[in-house]
């Protein structure tokens, strides 16, 4: 059996910001790098792992260092994702088509899925617009959250869609509007017009994850970090502001990110 390195080798010295520790490295490859190591170091010492994932471009480099482990990498994983587009037709909503080039589904596959196998993988459904919680309901009855890949928007949303100033600290999975700006920003990354509205996961849902990697790279999330780290407490207009309540999360940030702390 390979040997599993030990913590001290994976994460690197963390640096204090207003009681928070952070680990800032040199660029998003290196962020990549340490993010990858630490679910690589669960996968090989748990029997079994649920982890809640996230598309975008943040976690681009940690799936591009698992496409090039070993293909049964993720045979004892159960991947459950953070969220996914709808569409509104008259009164009904329907889930963006898996063959639509925004879908999140085609992103997953692209990125991870046509390569590597989990055990499982689940994306929520439109089950959570008139029953919300339904998806939390079903990661409950599997174990729960092992571990967490996060990441954040511009303006503070995480774990997801949670924009501000519309997501609760105890929201659960749900339908959501898409804000304006975020639809700019991700039709900007990607060229793909971004739809409107999304079933996505709750702040609740993430923060119940027993441990969180929270990765923030590049100097357009540079302000808003700063807002986040110096926050005096949780406040629905950054909602990534709760993350300094979690007992086990890594703060890894880039300097590009990490240059206004």
């Amino acid at each position: 059996m390979e040997k599993v390195p030990s913590e001290e080798k994976i994460i690197p010295q963390e640096k204090m910001f207003d009681g928070i520790k952070v680990s800032v490295v040199e660029n998003k490859a290196a962020m990549s790098r340490i993010a990858a190591d630490i679910i690589l170091h669960r996968i090989k010492s748990l029997p079994k792992i649920n982890i809640l994932v996230p598309t975008g471009t943040t976690p681009e480099g940690v799936y591009e260092i698992f496409r090039n482990q070993p293909k049964d990498i993720l045979s004892k994983v159960t991947i459950f994702n953070m969220d996914e587009y709808c569409i509104k037709e008259g009164d009904q909503y329907r889930m963006l088509p898996e063959d639509h080039p925004a879908s999140y589904k085609r992103y997953m596959q692209e990125q991870l899925f046509s390569r590597l196998k989990p055990a499982t993988n689940y994306f929520p459904t439109i089950d959570n617009i008139e029953h919300p919680g339904t998806y939390d309901e079903l990661i409950q009855s599997l174990g729960g959250i092992d571990l967490c890949l996060n990441a954040m928007g511009e303006d503070g949303h995480t774990f997801g869609f949670n924009s501000p100033p519309f997501s609760a600290f105890d929201s659960v999975t749900r339908l959501v509007g898409v804000t304006e700006d975020t639809q700019a920003v991700n039709q900007g990354l990607t060229g793909l017009e971004t739809p409107n509205c999304a079933i996505t996961v709750g702040l609740k849902t993430g923060m119940q994850a027993k441990e969180i990697l929270f990765l923030v790279c590049g100097e357009r999330k540079a302000e808003i970090l700063n807002k986040v780290i110096y926050s005096p407490e949780p406040i629905k207009e950054i909602p990534a502001t709760v993350l300094k309540n979690h007992p086990n999360c890594h703060w890894i940030v880039d300097k590009a990110a990490a240059s206004k702390l």
